[in-house]
């Protein structure tokens, strides 16, 4: 039997997803097809709709999608429900269901591939969007000293950090942008912007860094400006290839249970 699974957004002929699943798949023996989606906002609801309608097994979901994926959903996850924003989806019984695996690959990603230690250290969160929404719950689960958000629009990063506060006693600030010229260095800066999409001017002050500071960028497969930025200032920086690897392994795992 050949099962069918995608992953679904806009843009999407970049994706690697494919071929990691295509890979997990040969190793578990699974006749696997799966495709890459691209949607418009006027007809995801229908694609994703019709998919399932048509015997899909699971679908992976990537920007700008992940919040609409999850008001679509009719069972959701606990990670899920606290960043209201999901990346993989299938359904049982007929009814859709929906999971958020950004965070808990992430931490993985930080803690297992690189190495990486969380608990006690300062966080700086780029953006506050799905993406950004998606990690902070797992982030949390590894005590860091604190995790502030910044994005162009404060009251975005202020309400997503008034939510997830109710779920964590790390203490977890927002700010806009601009705020950070005056603030304090970070440990680790993570990138959750799409500003690698949309050729979106990016600046950061100098004061966010100091020499040990590790800089992750979730976008993967390409420069970014936010990795020229840290390369710049001499830190170690990655690209989000190691979380694209572990989120989308646990995905696999809840289309196919071992």
């Amino acid at each position: 039997m050949t099962y069918r699974c995608a992953v679904i957004g806009n843009p999407i002929a970049h994706s690697r997803s494919p071929d990691i699943h295509a890979a997990f798949a040969q190793a578990r023996g699974i006749d696997l097809r799966y495709d890459r989606i691209l949607a418009e906002a006027d007809n995801f609801a229908t694609i994703v709709a019709q998919f399932f309608a048509n015997g899909g097994r699971g679908l992976n979901i990537t920007l700008p999608y992940k919040e609409s994926a999850y008001r679509l959903c009719e069972q959701t996850s606990a990670d899920a429900r606290r960043a209201e924003a999901v990346n993989t989806l299938w359904q049982e019984n007929g009814r859709l269901c929906g999971d958020n695996t950004d965070g808990r690959g992430l931490r993985h990603a930080l803690e297992h591939e690189h190495a990486y230690p969380l608990a006690g250290k300062h966080i700086l969160i780029l953006g506050a969007g799905g993406a950004a929404r998606g990690v902070i719950a797992p982030l949390c689960a590894a005590r860091p000293a604190r995790l502030h958000i910044a994005n162009r629009t404060t009251a975005k990063a202020a309400a997503i950090i008034a939510a997830q506060q109710l779920h964590t006693t790390v203490p977890l600030t927002a700010g806009s942008l601009e705020d950070l010229a005056a603030a304090p260095a970070y440990d680790l800066i993570i990138n959750a912007t799409s500003a690698a999409f949309n050729n979106t001017a990016f600046t950061l002050p100098d004061n966010i860094a100091h020499p040990q500071t590790y800089a992750y960028d979730m976008t993967y497969g390409r420069d970014t400006p936010f990795l020229d930025w840290a390369r710049s200032h001499h830190l170690t920086a990655h690209d989000g290839s190691t979380m694209l690897q572990a989120q989308a392994w646990l995905s696999f795992q809840q289309w196919f249970p071992a």
